[in-house]
């Protein structure tokens, strides 16, 4: 059973070490049924009003330092491919989802510098039906691309890949060649 002193120690304990700590599964059930006992108290001494504020100020902040390290740990997967430890499932959904988001946004990023001069015409920038993208048909791990970068293909999205990586991709059946 989970007690205000235990709750103080996993905030503890998240704010002191840089890397996030391992939580037990049933965290969330716990902590529930923690504020649930406290508020079912109907003679709430002063006491028990200030515990109740402290360990709901405790959660919250307890849940902003681990969004904070969930943030940092995003950018280093990112920038360096370094794997997420000691996730929740639902951190971890989180977690991959903005990993996603920001590894398509940097591709196009660095594609629309790196496009050649030719696709910059005003013929081309003005007919946007003609460019050509991609549908991913099929689930790929991540993997290195020849640009050195980490790509990771998730079936039915869209995306903008470098010529020699879909010329393979088309190839092997992983994406579709679709107008915009």
């Amino acid at each position: 059973m989970l007690t205000f002193e235990m709750i103080r120690e996993l905030e503890r304990q998240e704010r002191d070490n840089k890397k996030l700590q391992k939580l037990p599964d049933n965290l969330i059930d716990e902590l529930r049924d923690y504020i649930k006992r406290k508020e079912k108290i109907v003679q709430k001494s002063t006491g028990d009003i200030l515990e109740l504020e402290n360990v709901k100020k405790t959660i919250k902040s307890f849940f902003e330092i681990r969004e904070r390290k969930l943030m940092t740990m995003v950018l280093s997967m990112v920038q360096s491919g370094l794997p997420a430890e000691n996730l929740s499932s639902e951190e971890r959904q989180i977690f991959y989802a903005i990993v996603d988001h920001i590894k398509r946004h940097r591709e196009k990023f660095f594609s629309d510098i790196n496009r050649d001069e030719a696709s910059v015409q005003p013929e081309k920038s003005v007919q946007k039906s003609e460019r050509i993208i991609y549908k991913v048909k099929k689930d790929l791990k991540e993997f290195v691309g020849p640009d050195m970068r980490n790509y990771r293909l998730v079936r039915g999205e869209i995306v903008n890949l470098p010529k020699p990586l879909n010329d393979l991709l088309l190839k092997e059946g992983i994406i579709e060649q679709i107008r915009e």
